[in-house]
């Protein structure tokens, strides 16, 4: 007769299942062992506080007057215990309470007892076939909507890394910016791109979010300080973005809300800064046409060729970390010219000649077509170079004026020269031997 039976049973009887042999944990329908260190230690933290766990689904049967057990839902549940009753691991980062560091056989006789009676509600299916079971796992997993990585993150991993995320992701700039949809917040996965962000921060781009929980273990436990530190990094480039997109043009209305270009601008502007850099007591203006003409030029059939590779690396392996220092890199060079005051080198000479002189719309088009020294009209058989008056305060492409050559008093002008027509943008700034501004 098929029937379900519930009842609780405390972990030593598990235990004893296991150790005479009466308790199957994996049978062929089930997947194998997934869950991580951390949650394993975090179930761990759950027993020793006695907060309840969901119930256990296992099927039973009689053979030679002994009850045989299968395990149908709850293997990465029980399997940790086990594993835990047999010294396998320990309570290290991410449980942060009075046993820390200790194994099972470690604790106190008392906590150990506590520990073998905490039960476990069990719904337990008598009489069914094998295929009757393999549909009752299947129904049981089918229908359950699975956790996101940074949910079971949140599981895992509380602390500090974790409560900062989640703090700067519920910042004014990101909601009016729209950077989340209603969606992402729904799951956590703007606590996850901060977490991206706050990983960029602490220790430059990373390769896609494979890194992340690693982050997560590390700064668990993080000195108030520290978190300080980072926290206040975070803000500071917050407040540039707010800067360089004004109310009339929110970075909402703009591609850089798109969280391609979001991570690479955060970081690339985090950079600058570090570098020395700032927006203090400097028009932005220029700097924020030069950002307005690449929200126009950006995309993957673009007339400019090196807005076009950049559109190329938010699609194409986007978050691997060469896509991810390259937009770095690309974005620093617009951005230097204003942060540091001072005409781009290398790459972002490159750069900015090849924007500058390109004919590619109304954003890309230089509004004067006159020589910035003699007044007279350039045209593409003449030799010319770009440049910006000595006396100036930023050097962006939208006041970079068109020069002759022969025009050109070095000492009253900087200048950047035409770069070989097949020049690509590396941003190798290694090999160059140069800096990137």
């Amino acid at each position: 007769m098929k029937k379900w039976n519930s009842s609780p049973h405390p972990i030593s009887d598990i235990r004893d299942w296991q150790r005479t042999g009466r308790l199957e944990i994996r049978p062929d329908y089930q997947r194998h062992e997934v869950w991580s260190d951390a949650a394993k230690i975090m179930l761990m933290d759950t027993i020793l506080r006695a907060i309840p766990m969901p119930k256990a689904f296992v099927s039973s049967a009689i053979r030679d007057g002994q009850v045989y057990r299968t395990v149908i839902d709850g293997q990465q549940r029980i399997s940790s215990i086990l594993a835990f009753l047999d010294d396998k691991f320990s309570l290290e980062i991410p449980y942060g309470g009075e046993h820390k560091g200790l194994a099972f056989s470690q604790l106190s006789e008392d906590v150990r007892n506590e520990f073998l009676q905490y039960s476990i509600d069990f719904n337990e299916a008598i009489g069914f076939s094998d295929e009757e079971l393999r549909e009752t796992y299947s129904r049981l997993n089918k229908y359950a909507v699975p956790l996101t990585k940074q949910e079971l993150r949140r599981a895992d991993y509380p602390g500090a890394f974790l409560e900062l995320a989640e703090s700067l992701a519920a910042h004014d700039f990101m909601d009016a910016g729209k950077v989340f949809s209603v969606a992402n917040r729904r799951r956590f996965a703007d606590v996850e791109f901060v977490s991206e962000l706050l990983a960029g921060l602490i220790a430059g781009p990373q390769e896609k979010r494979e890194t992340l929980d690693t982050y997560y273990l590390k700064y668990t436990v993080w000195e108030k300080t520290e978190v300080e530190k980072i926290e206040v990094r975070f803000l500071a480039c917050l407040s540039d973005l707010a800067i360089l997109f004004p109310p009339d043009r929110p970075i909402s209305s703009t591609r850089f809300k798109q969280k391609s270009d979001f991570y690479s601008l955060l970081l690339a502007i985090d950079e600058l800064r570090s570098e020395g850099g700032s927006l203090d007591g400097v028009g932005v203006e220029e700097l924020r046409m030069d950002l307005r003409m690449l929200d126009f030029l950006i995309e993957p059939e673009s007339a400019a060729p090196d807005c076009r590779d950049y559109a190329i690396k938010c699609v194409s392996q986007a978050n691997t970390h060469g896509s991810r220092r390259w937009r770095m890199d690309f974005l620093k060079a617009i951005l230097g010219g204003t942060y540091f005051r001072r005409p781009p080198g290398g790459d972002g000479a490159t750069l900015f000649y090849r924007l500058a002189m390109g004919n590619h719309g109304p954003f890309g088009e230089p509004t004067v077509n006159l020589c910035g020294v003699c007044d007279e009209k350039v045209s593409r058989d003449d030799v010319l170079e770009i440049g910006w008056k000595r006396s100036g305060q930023v050097f962006q492409i939208h006041n970079a004026l068109r020069l002759h050559a022969v025009c050109i008093n070095p000492n009253e002008w900087h200048v950047i020269t035409a770069p070989s027509s097949d020049a690509s943008l590396t941003f190798a700034r290694v090999q160059a031997q140069q800096p990137l501004i």
